[in-house]
């Protein structure tokens, strides 16, 4: 399931060597993850969870329904999380740091699908960057990725 967000992540590194492992249960983390980012600002936006959607369904080769399922309960899960950090940790274990940057470019996209940055949105991404190591230039380089790709 996960390997069209292998090749995702190929495209967004340029490494034809680099591609994440893992299941049905790394997908939910991942979008835990980008709900997470959506949420930073205290909604979900209707363009941020196209935009979820659209990432999940394009590259997990998931149907309508199942994106749905997993955006739904990322949502719950969201309700109850008290913290971000064991989503982290298990991007962290799961994947390479190219492979990490190409995450912190989808959350990119998920928190500027609405057309704004807010306070919190900027503030989450500077802490999830700290907590999946990627280090400043490479987050602004994909956020920059981000806003091309949303243009």
């Amino acid at each position: 399931m996960l390997a069209k967000l292998g090749s995702w992540i190929k495209d967004f590194t340029e490494d034809e060597t680099a591609a994440p492992t893992g299941d049905a249960e790394w997908a939910q983390t991942l979008a835990g993850l980008l709900v997470e980012a959506a949420m930073a600002d205290g909604e979900l936006d209707p363009d941020e969870r196209r935009q979820i959607a659209r990432v999940l369904h394009g590259q997990l080769e998931l149907g309508e329904a199942a994106i749905g399922k997993m955006i739904d309960d990322a949502l719950a899960s969201h309700e109850a999380r008290v913290e971000i950090h064991g989503l982290t940790r298990a991007i962290r274990a799961e994947t390479e740091p190219e492979d990490r940057v190409a995450i912190m470019e989808m959350a990119w996209m998920v928190v500027l699908a609405d057309g704004e940055l807010h306070d919190y949105e900027a503030q989450l991404m500077r802490r999830l960057a700290g907590l999946l190591y990627v280090d400043d230039i490479d987050s602004g380089r994909a956020a920059r990725r981000a806003r091309a790709r949303l243009a």
